[in-house]
Order: C-alpha cells, then sequence, then structure tokens
C-alpha cells in the first residue's frame, strides 16, 4: 500500500510538515530541531528558560496526536510532600492556564497540551507551541520563588 493509501500514515506525514513549518516560521531549522523519539517524529526548542517538546505519535485507535510538553521544574521535596504545592498547580490549571494544564512526571512538574491531529490545522499547532512555551517561561520562575526547588533551565 502506497504511503497516500493509508490515511493514518498520509496525516502523519502532513502533520510533520506542518510542524516543521511552523518551527521554520519561528526562525528554527526544523530538521536541526529534532530529536530522537521511538514514538514518532519529535522536535524541541528553547523559550526564554524553557524547553519545550513537541511530539507527533500513531495511536493504536488509528489516530495520530501531537503534544507539547515543556518540563518546567523540580520542586523542594517539602513542596511535594505537602498539600499546598499541589493544590497551587491545579488553582492554577483551573483559573490561569487555557489550554495546557500542569502536571507531574515523576518528580518533575511539566506543562503539556495534545489533541488528535485529526482537522488539526496549522494555527492550532502554532498555538499549541505558544502556548505551553509562553506558560512554562513564566511559571519556572515564579513556582520556583514560591516553592521553591530547581527550574528545569538550571537542573
Amino acid at each position: 500500500m502506497s504511503l497516500f493509501g493509508n490515511r493514518q500514515e498520509a496525516n502523519l506525514k502532513s502533520c510533520e510538515q506542518m510542524v516543521e513549518s511552523v518551527l521554520a516560521a519561528r526562525g528554527l531549522d526544523a530538521e536541526q530541531s529534532r530529536i530522537a523519539s521511538p514514538a514518532g517524529p519529535a522536535w524541541g526548542l528553547t523559550h526564554g528558560s524553557a524547553e519545550v517538546y513537541i511530539f507527533l505519535t500513531s495511536g493504536g485507535s488509528g489516530d495520530n496526536f501531537i503534544q507539547v510538553i515543556s518540563p518546567v521544574m523540580r520542586p523542594s521535596p517539602e513542596a511535594l510532600a505537602g498539600p499546598a504545592f499541589l493544590r497551587r498547580l491545579l488553582e492554577l490549571n483551573a483559573s490561569e492556564l487555557t489550554g495546557a494544564a500542569f502536571g507531574l512526571r515523576g518528580e518533575e512538574v511539566v506543562l503539556s497540551t495534545d489533541r488528535s491531529t485529526s482537522g488539526l490545522d496549522r494555527v492550532e499547532v502554532e498555538e499549541m507551541i505558544r502556548r505551553v512555551a509562553e506558560y512554562a517561561d513564566h511559571y519556572d520562575d515564579a513556582l520556583t520563588l514560591e516553592f521553591g526547588g530547581t527550574r528545569h533551565a538550571d537542573s
């Protein structure tokens, strides 16, 4: 079967080209921004003090997904042990973040957004990257100042 005979493969290739055109519009060399990922095409970039990663993956259900994620900070052990820090992340998710959310990956706070690539357009890709990058660049400093710990950029 040819590449374009497979809807999922054609969608993944189209989204890959879309992400690369968005990166180029940001002044980045998409090929140099590529990172290794066993799950599919992936790229990394820096925005201020934030590192941002973009992943395209094929789901087992026949759908592809895009995820934009930024490791933000590693909170102090005291902050992780008490409820105030996690409560603050949940409050930020509910009141100050739109289209992205804080989460924990191991001991590290991350910001992420994701969606199916079905119907995905360039404006949405640009917005997902911009949103996560700007939030991460702001909150790595704000949360570290408020709760202690280490910004991801300083790890």
